[in-house]
């Protein structure tokens, strides 16, 4: 068995071991910068599902992307985000929703635009729990 030196797993007292993504993504932001960005992503993200719901209700959906696609995106990134704005771990899944959205859109064949889908909801699943993981790790002091 060979045992890699250059990261060796430490468990702590709890049992929980070192993990590297979610040490990654519990880095800890500047409470005025976070903050900031947040607000930012916030006014964007409704900008964006306004203008997603007018070009809807006009009739020209074919604008933008779908209005469940965004709503739904809008919510959990804006609600993750404002839980971990403390730390980085949210900005992984404001890429994978924006994904999400951009895929919704694309020409596909119906089976390649379901499974494509159903992959970045996942991500998005995954995304959101390690954020949420990550945010009350670093809280957490270090010992």
């Amino acid at each position: 068995m060979t045992v890699n030196a250059a990261s060796p797993a430490v468990t702590h007292d709890d049992g929980v071991q070192n993990q590297s993504f979610v040490g990654f993504l519990a880095r800890r932001v500047p409470t005025a910068v976070g903050a900031l960005l947040v607000t930012l992503l916030a006014l964007l993200v409704f900008l964006f599902w306004a203008y997603t719901l007018v070009v809807t209700w006009i009739g020209h959906g074919e604008l933008s992307t779908p209005l469940f696609q965004t709503t739904v995106a809008a919510l959990l990134v804006g609600g993750v985000a404002f839980y971990a704005r403390k730390t980085v771990g949210w900005i992984w899944l404001l890429i994978i929703a924006a994904a999400w959205c951009v895929v919704s859109m694309l020409p596909l064949i119906a089976i390649v635009q379901v499974l494509l889908q159903a992959a970045l909801v996942a991500l998005m699943v995954a995304a959101a729990v390690y954020a949420v993981v990550a945010a009350e790790r670093a809280e957490q002091p270090r010992f």
